[in-house]
């Protein structure tokens, strides 16, 4: 990629925490917190998404996209940021670990640290193929999956499809198979468990909650799950998620 820096906006005074929103989202999906939480807000828009650049002659991974977001912090000199990354954001966030080691603390929103399984890596190739020629079809199905009870959440999900649906067909499809490029940080959180903290939904049906949160306790990792959510609890459940970011900035 050129040396064009990603989309961000920085608002807010205090210690420095980085936002990375998840898959086919912008940093639009923080409005709602940042205004509660006493910090310098840096929310970035990842490769591809919102108005950031990408180069789709570069082999898609994760690591690309945190050398990106890595620009970013060093262009503004951040001293010693936490990281909060939604989803695919938690993964941009754990190779950000790596790149920078000065990163203060990492907060997984509905993430994880493994690599995909075979399975998985088969459906981000499915998801990469279909976008290209129907992407609205992918997206519609996609979005009300995020959600436990998506009857309720009919205004967020169709924000959501909005969002998705002004997203470029190819850079949903390059994001997609970084995903299933991405590597195995586990072993990160097992070296330095006080770097991190993990929240989940109790019903997200894209992440193994049980066997992530079991590894957290394993390895004295915190890990908060909500219950009655699902992959969205900054839509689902904002009030707690705003109390319990604010305990852990």
């Amino acid at each position: 990629m050129s040396e064009q820096l990603l989309n961000y906006r920085i608002s807010g005074n205090g210690s420095p925490v980085v936002f990375l929103h998840g898959f086919m989202e912008d940093y639009s999906m923080w409005d709602e917190l940042i205004p509660h939480l006493p910090v310098k807000a840096v929310c970035i828009d990842l490769t591809g998404h919102g108005k950031s650049p990408i180069d789709f002659d570069a082999t898609p991974s994760i690591l690309s996209m945190a050398k990106e977001v890595e620009k970013v912090i060093l262009h503004e000199k951040l001293k010693h940021p936490i990281v909060v990354g939604h989803s695919m954001g938690g993964y941009v966030g754990l190779e950000l670990m790596k790149l920078l080691p000065g990163l203060e603390h990492l907060v997984l929103f509905h993430s994880h640290p493994w690599s995909d399984s075979e399975d998985k890596k088969r459906d981000r190739e499915r998801v990469a193929n279909l976008v290209l020629t129907k992407a609205s079809v992918f997206i519609r199905e996609a979005i009300p999956n995020l959600f436990h009870d998506p009857s309720k959440m009919e205004n967020a999900i169709a924000h959501y499809i909005q969002l998705a649906e002004q997203m470029e067909p190819k850079s949903i499809a390059w994001s997609a198979l970084a995903m299933k490029n991405r590597f195995d940080l586990a072993y990160l959180m097992e070296k330095n468990p006080e770097k991190f903290t993990v929240i989940s939904g109790q019903n997200d049906k894209l992440i193994q909650v049980g066997l992530l949160d079991s590894f957290c306790k394993q390895n004295k990792i915190s890990s908060i799950v909500f219950p009655n959510v699902g992959h969205m609890s900054h839509e689902e459940n904002r009030e707690e998620v705003i109390q319990l970011l604010n305990t852990i900035l």
